[in-house]
């Protein structure tokens, strides 16, 4: 008699796959190479002084990036907090999920750290060298085109599914 609700009360988790998009190599590398061409281009513009303000302009980007996504991240869900850290995976660099995500939660960070991460580089514009504000802002938008280019495709699905990102491929799950 004890086994029936023990069956009942079992609780099975059931994905099916909606949507794979493959990550190509050559978009990977081009969007590597667009970074060489952002420093190259920084150098014979401001030179060496571009070259330091342009890695300063990552490292601050990368910092702001974890810090709006932690903060988010703890005053939004909590528990998906362990779920989070910082990957360096073409094309996946910086904070990002290493576990199933909820696109709902994923849209609405990124929402986040877009507008976030523009406000602090035109927070520098008044007083920091060209070349920092320029990199901020270039280190920003590098670092969100993947995850842009991500929600872009997924912008018709329904929030309630989850992604999994992968070095060569997303997948897009419902329950």
């Amino acid at each position: 008699m004890g086994e029936p609700s023990i069956m009942r009360d079992a609780t099975f988790y059931h994905y099916r796959l909606i949507r794979k998009i493959g990550l190509r190599p050559e978009s990977k590398y081009s969007y590597m190479s667009t970074a060489l061409l952002v420093l190259t281009a920084l150098y014979f513009i401001y030179g060496w002084i571009g070259l330091i303000y342009s890695a300063v302009g990552a490292i601050v980007m990368l910092l702001v990036h974890a810090l709006v996504l932690r903060i988010t991240i703890r005053r939004v869900d909590q528990l998906s907090e362990k779920r989070w850290t910082f990957r360096r995976d073409w094309p996946w660099i910086g904070p990002l999920p290493i576990m199933d995500t909820q696109l709902s939660l994923f849209r609405r960070l990124h929402f986040h750290l877009f507008l976030v991460g523009c406000c602090v580089a035109g927070l520098f514009y008044p007083w920091a060298h060209s070349s920092l504000v320029i990199a901020m802002a270039y280190w920003h938008l590098w670092l969100l085109t993947p995850r842009i280019k991500l929600l872009l495709s997924l912008r018709r699905e329904r929030g309630d599914g989850v992604i999994r990102l992968e070095s060569k491929e997303v997948s897009y799950y419902h329950q």
